[in-house]
């Protein structure tokens, strides 16, 4: 005698058992990677080998810093210094000078892509009042990372910490604002 089959059973594939159920996924809730995420990635992506293009999460991150130095300046052309984390092979900090920041740094960013490095963060300190106050805050600024960091050049230092150039150049621009108010 033939065996009979339900009718529910016949349309099923053999496989049926074996196979996990179909799981509905609900609508992508993924929030975009914060700044901090970004910067480790390209970090870990740019010492690890030189890439060329740069990768998109690169540049991703380098327009979002961009974009914060811009919200950070006003209007005004006042002499400011600038601090720059450049990831590559050699990580390093950069601290300069210039009357027109925003233009500078985009600058240090197309030479940066040149060398498969890219711009992790930037930080602008406040204006200063002449060009002499602030070239004298930036050699301070530059003196005090040299303490601890080794030159790359003259206004780069290789595995330099960030946070410690900002608190660099903010005390400088504070010492030499002080001093411009005597």
């Amino acid at each position: 005698m033939p065996i009979r089959r339900s009718p529910a059973l016949s349309s099923r594939s053999p496989l049926a058992p074996f196979l996990p159920a179909p799981v509905a996924l609900p609508p992508s809730t993924l929030a975009p990677p914060t700044l901090k995420e970004l910067q480790t990635e390209v970090r870990e992506l740019l010492r690890a080998a030189a890439v060329f293009p740069l990768p998109a999460v690169v540049r991703r991150l380098q327009h979002r810093v961009l974009s914060r130095v811009d919200d950070a300046l006003d209007g005004a052309d006042h002499p400011r210094l600038y601090v720059l984390e450049i990831a590559g092979a050699v990580p390093r900090v950069k601290i300069g000078v210039s009357t027109n920041p925003r233009s500078r740094v985009r600058q240090h960013v197309t030479e940066m892509t040149r060398y498969q490095h890219g711009l992790v963060d930037a930080y602008v300190t406040a204006p200063l009042g002449d060009p002499l106050a602030a070239d004298r805050a930036e050699g301070q600024a530059h003196r005090w990372m040299r303490k601890i960091f080794a030159p790359i050049g003259t206004e780069e230092f290789a595995y330099g910490d960030f946070d410690f150039g900002v608190v660099c150049a903010d005390q400088a621009v504070r010492i030499q604002g002080e001093a411009g108010a005597w």
